[in-house]
C-alpha cells in the first residue's frame, strides 16, 4: 500500500492541490533512465501520455512511429506517438505503453491514465483529505 498527499505546485496561479506521484521512466532499448519526476494521476485520461522531449532523451526514434490523434478534455485534438517503456512507481516496475506528444500541457510532462497505469492498481482518491491510496 502507498499513500500520497496531493501537491500544490509552486508558482501556481490557483492553489488547487493536484494528484501527483513520483515516477521514473526507462527505455529498455537504450537503457536510458529519467530520474524520478512527478506525474499527474489523471482518472480522466484513457491512456498514458508523456512529453516528446522525454521520449527523445530516452532515445525513442519517433520518425519510425505512426502518429495517432487524441482529443484532450478541452476538445483540442493533438498528435502522439506510442512506445512501450518501463515505468517505475513505488516499489513496482512494469512495461507499459505511453503516448508521446509535444502538444501536452507544459505543467504536466507525464500523465498516468486508465489503460497502462490504473489497471495495475486499486486507486482511492480522498479529496477531503487531499490524498491518494494505491493498492
Amino acid at each position: 500500500m502507498a499513500l500520497y498527499p496531493y501537491t500544490i505546485l509552486p508558482g501556481s496561479e490557483f492553489s488547487v492541490a493536484k494528484p501527483l506521484i513520483p515516477v521514473s521512466i526507462s527505455y529498455p532499448k537504450t537503457h536510458k533512465v529519467i530520474p524520478y519526476t512527478f506525474a499527474l494521476v489523471d482518472s480522466g485520461a484513457d491512456v498514458n501520455f508523456c512529453d516528446m522531449n522525454i521520449g527523445t532523451w530516452l532515445g525513442i526514434n519517433f520518425r519510425k512511429k505512426k502518429s495517432q490523434e487524441y482529443t484532450a478534455a478541452n476538445g483540442q485534438n493533438f498528435i502522439a506517438f506510442s512506445e512501450t517503456v518501463c515505468l517505475q512507481v513505488f516499489d513496482k516496475k512494469f512495461l507499459c505503453l505511453f503516448n508521446f506528444s509535444d502538444e501536452l500541457t507544459k505543467a504536466y510532462k507525464i500523465i498516468l491514465g486508465q489503460k497502462g497505469f490504473f489497471d495495475h492498481f486499486k486507486i482511492t482518491f480522498n479529496l477531503p483529505k487531499k490524498s491518494m491510496e494505491f493498492k
